[in-house]
């Protein structure tokens, strides 16, 4: 991948420009910005540069326009990555001007950013405010620690290189005691261990080791493909296992279903926030008893009017990263497995994509379904073979927002393989603009390339107070909280839903 930040600074001579650059390649943009650190480390003396020439340029951005407000939260970003000392104020007042949220993580890299401490001592006692801001946005922002755990690193890592070992070791210090106090739950993880274990005497050395502990929490692990696929014919499902018998003795039904996670799950296991790909039994059970009901509400909406209320003839369903088969099983309790030509399951975790499969059986045993245990990088046109109905339905249920993914192979896959008419039902919780823009992104490339293209919904709430209440976990369950009147409690739940229609994906407009 080429440096996308020296091709930028070429083209932008002015704010249109760079806008429709922005437009038209925000899927290179996302996918430079998800690379290895390694890559992108090389860019940093352009980024710079470019933020600093251009800074002017970017101010005049519309940020009504998402792909732009994403684009320069992401130069904040990298700002903090670098510790870009010259760059960081021209980014922070285009985002202060316009009026654009900063999420917690990057609110306590300000801390030690921007305005930079006056003194080392005073570097040394923003400890306790920027891990409370980090902790918030471990809680309530981020998908993952990854993030956050790389912010408190960049702050160790500026205490290392740009001070004495005096003002380390007390950072240090309140380090050790935070951990031994469960001050921060956050830093409860194996690479703090390697932290405090650094010679703070040998500082190039030590630094050289901070920036590889950053990059290992920041980098991609590949997933090995299940290749355990004897034949087309022959899919992925969960057998002759307990659950599988106590799902025989339920009703066809999500909530039926989910109760015997709820009913199985220890209450501990951790999903890390329901992004991980699961490889345990008790992994399953955590993430319906935690996410299936805010799975399910989201679904219902997007198929909810004006997404058709039945179709004339049967339907083939694709659905993307499909985990137990939320998605598909609240799909088929609308319109019955009858209406359904096929099914196919797309899924990294061999042990979710099999109890998908036994969970869509569970609905018709003779629904045909097609199983694909990669993930989305690793999918060819082979695996997903063009469709033979009328009509396809894709579901993105909690997948497009995800980073380890380029989306313009998603999106090569889907012309070519797909035809005919095609819905997309994309749907996923609100974390940040710069999550949010992938889905916009995918979402625009269809309408700006397709004449055929129908927004059906597009709706949006996050927990900012620009954004109208939704839905929480205690209004699901018909509480309304007495101190608020719209039961807008603490597990307030977010949403970004796009559903759209595409007809004859091989007929460009």
């Amino acid at each position: 991948m080429n440096d996308i930040f020296e091709k930028l600074f070429e083209i932008t001579d002015s704010a249109d420009l760079l806008d429709k650059f922005l437009n038209e390649n925000m899927q290179t943009v996302n996918e430079f910005y998800n690379s290895d650190y390694n890559h992108i480390v090389t860019c940093k003396n352009s980024i710079d540069t470019f933020i600093l020439d251009k800074h002017n340029t970017i101010a005049q951005l519309d940020f009504d326009k998402s792909y732009n407000k994403s684009f320069v939260l992401m130069l904040l970003d990298y700002c903090e990555r670098f510790n870009l000392d010259s760059a960081t104020p021209r980014i922070y007042y285009i985002l202060k001007d316009n009026n654009i949220a900063i999420n917690s993580r990057l609110q306590a890299a300000l801390f030690f950013l921007y305005p930079k401490p006056k003194t080392n001592s005073e570097l040394v006692d923003r400890f306790d405010v920027i891990c409370k801001k980090l902790q918030f946005a471990a809680e309530t922002e981020e998908d993952n620690d990854s993030k956050v755990l790389a912010t408190f690193l960049n702050y160790y890592s500026i205490v290392l290189n740009d001070t004495s070992v005096q003002f380390t070791e007390q950072v240090k210090s309140k380090l050790i005691d935070a951990i031994e106090n469960a001050t921060y739950p956050f830093l409860e993880h194996t690479c703090i261990s390697e932290i405090i274990q650094l010679d703070l005497n040998d500082t190039d050395n030590s630094y050289e080791e901070l920036q590889s502990i950053i990059d290992k929490i920041l980098n991609k692990k590949n997933f090995v493909s299940t290749e355990i696929i004897a034949s087309q014919e022959e899919i992925l499902i969960e057998e002759n296992t307990e659950y599988a018998e106590k799902l025989s003795a339920i009703s066809a039904n999500f909530d039926s279903i989910r109760s015997i996670s709820v009913q199985n799950s220890d209450g501990q296991t951790n999903t890390n926030r329901g992004v991980k790909i699961l490889n345990s039994e008790s992994e399953l059970f955590s993430y319906l008893r935690r996410f299936g009901n805010m799975h399910k509400a989201k679904l219902e909406a997007a198929f909810a009017e004006p997404f058709p209320n039945s179709f004339s003839s049967k339907i083939d369903v694709i659905d993307w990263g499909c985990g137990q088969g939320i998605a598909s099983m609240i799909f088929i309790e609308k319109y019955s497995a009858e209406t359904i030509n096929s099914v196919t399951l797309i899924e990294p975790s061999e042990i979710a994509i099999k109890r998908a499969s036994l969970h869509i059986k569970k609905y018709n045993p003779e629904i045909s379904i097609k199983t694909i245990c990669k993930k989305l990088d690793d999918l060819t046109e082979q695996d997903i073979k063009k469709s033979s109905a009328d009509t396809t339905i894709h579901l993105f249920s909690n997948i497009l927002d995800i980073d380890d993914y380029k989306q313009r192979h998603l999106i090569d896959l889907i012309e070519t393989t797909q035809t005919n008419t095609n819905y997309f039902v994309c749907v996923s919780p609100h974390i940040d603009d710069i999550k949010t823009e992938r889905l916009e992104s995918f979402k625009r490339y269809f309408e700006n390339k397709y004449d055929s293209f129908k927004l059906l919904l597009d709706i949006q709430n996050s927990k900012t107070t620009n954004d109208s209440y939704w839905n929480c976990n205690n209004n699901y369950k018909n509480c309304k909280c007495p101190e608020h009147s719209n039961c807008g409690c603490n597990n307030q739940w977010t949403r970004v839903i796009k559903v759209f229609k595409v007809n004859n994906l091989d007929c460009i407009a």
